[in-house]
């Protein structure tokens, strides 16, 4: 890595250590009529404790757009979680005909008007770097950066924050400090694979700051 893109976030500690995984929430929202958007992702920044977007370095984020893919993977899981989401592709059309401007919560909040969200997600993509090799064996492994502040469009106040930073280390650290969505792996894994899970892990703790409450799932 150029040290210049070491300004994005710190890396996960190498040795076995936990990914980086931040968070920071108020006290519980009624989930009554908590309809929220997810915006398409920022790629190759970061967000600042004010919810506004600062570029970096867009070669860390990889080729390509991958803001779109981050959303939908997003929107999926906190409807899972038991929230009432927009529409992605719904989400994305008022996006395109917003004020581009600053992606910041002003911003959000002139989507959520466009689609009667009451909550939006702004979402940043630092890193979102592939694997090379196979799942048995790399040159170098799949490596992710990704923040969302919830933001209420009401006042545009942030609600709750999360953030993961996480590179793959060897398959033979210890595997109580595995990340949840990697246990039972012994593999290399792939960016979308830690994308998946980690954002499955950020939508439950959304979940929670809007008092939503899981579906039961079927037997």
């Amino acid at each position: 890595m150029r040290p210049g893109r070491r300004v994005l976030a710190l890396i996960a500690l190498l040795g076995g250590c936990a990914p980086l995984h931040e968070e920071r929430a108020v006290p519980v929202v009624s989930a009554e009529k908590a309809t929220v958007a997810v915006l398409p992702f920022r790629t190759g920044g970061a967000l600042s404790p004010e919810g506004i977007f600062q570029g970096v370095d867009d070669v860390e984020a990889g080729p390509g757009d991958h803001g779109a893919l981050a959303a939908r993977t997003l929107a999926d899981q906190l409807a899972k979680s038991g929230v009432n989401v927009v529409d992605p592709e719904r989400v994305f059309g008022a996006v395109s005909l917003a004020d581009a401007g600053r992606y910041d919560p002003p911003f959000a909040a002139r989507v959520a008007s466009k689609v009667g969200a009451r909550f939006v997600v702004l979402g940043a993509l630092g890193r979102f770097r592939q694997r090379e090799g196979s799942a048995l064996g790399v040159t170098s492994p799949a490596s992710v950066v990704y923040q969302v502040a919830l933001v209420r469009a009401s006042d545009r106040a942030i609600l709750a924050s999360d953030r993961l930073d996480y590179t793959q280390q060897a398959l033979s650290e210890n595997l109580l400090d595995l990340p949840r969505f990697l246990k039972g792996g012994g593999r290399w894994v792939t960016r979308e694979e830690i994308l998946d899970g980690g954002l499955e892990e950020t939508a439950r703790k959304l979940a929670k700051t809007l008092g939503a409450t899981t579906p039961a799932r079927a037997r």
